[in-house]
């Protein structure tokens, strides 16, 4: 069994038999993967906060057949002021969604993961106000458009973008609705 550690962000999770949790994560090495966090539904386990969405965080994995398995995981930041804001916490939904559904499994992008990490810290910190957020927002789901090939340099608006995004995908975003009712 190959093991091997990952730098992530925690982008999506779901729950798998009794106590096991299937974690979606992007990596600064390995882009999105999907790994299997054993026992992490259980009250006594010491992993769960730490696989929270938004989560950065240091990994051990072992390779597995269909999924990884995370065997330890180290808090780097948990973006603490981010999740006390509901506002903020759907601008981060969003850019989760994005990059889970924009990007394919095991394909690397530096330049993704920094950009996303960039947003979330943005989004932590309480100098910046609305209009600020949801700029770096709008420039981040350029940036996956464009980097990812979907859309050359052309300009487009914000009312624009999300019907892009949404063509791309073949499908409606989720988050930006959550984000619309809590405004």
């Amino acid at each position: 069994m190959k093991i091997y550690k990952a730098e992530a962000i925690v982008i999506g999770r779901r729950n798998s038999g009794e106590s096991d949790k299937i974690i979606t994560l992007f990596t600064r090495k390995y882009g999105k993967i999907k790994a299997i966090a054993k026992g992490i539904r259980k009250i006594t386990s010491r992993r769960a906060s730490h696989l929270e969405l938004f989560s950065h965080v240091k990994l051990v994995l072992h390779q597995g057949r269909t999924f990884d398995l995370i065997t330890e995981v180290e808090s780097l930041d948990t973006f603490s002021y981010l999740r006390r804001r509901l506002e903020r916490i759907g601008m981060a939904c969003i850019a989760l969604e994005l990059t889970d559904k924009l990007t394919a499994e095991h394909q690397e992008s530096l330049v993704i993961f920094h950009k996303l990490l960039e947003v979330l810290t943005l989004l932590n910190t309480k100098r910046i106000d609305r209009e600020q957020a949801k700029a770096n927002l709008f420039r981040f789901k350029h940036l996956l458009l464009t980097h990812l090939g979907f859309m050359e340099g052309k300009d487009i608006d914000e009312s624009q973008i999300d019907s892009a995004i949404e063509k791309v995908i073949e499908q409606k975003l989720k988050s930006p609705r959550i984000l619309t009712n809590l405004v």
